[in-house]
């Protein structure tokens, strides 16, 4: 996801309704917008949907994360606990 893709989800959340995101990232509001999130806000969103979008592509897919839990069951493992963990330390939450 590029940079103006996730500045303009960020806004989206955050509830703006009519906005225009330009490629060098300045944000231009129409006359109808419904909120103009602050500056930190927007900081925050973006780092947190920067890590949901790395650890989205972190984890196993949910057919091998599946078969990680079932060989689990079976063998006493903890091979898919021990997945989920290294993704989340990874890429931690803002």
């Amino acid at each position: 996801m590029d940079s103006v893709s996730i500045k303009s989800r960020a806004l989206s959340q955050l509830g703006a309704t009519e906005y225009t995101v330009k490629p060098d990232l300045t944000i231009i509001y129409g006359d109808n917008n419904a909120v103009e999130p602050s500056t930190s806000d927007i900081t925050e969103k973006i780092a947190l949907i920067t890590v949901q979008e790395a650890r989205r592509k972190a984890y196993a897919n949910w057919r091998d994360q599946l078969d990680m839990q079932y060989k689990d069951s079976l063998n006493g493992t903890t091979t898919w606990e021990d997945h989920i963990a290294k993704v989340k330390s990874d890429n931690p939450k803002p």
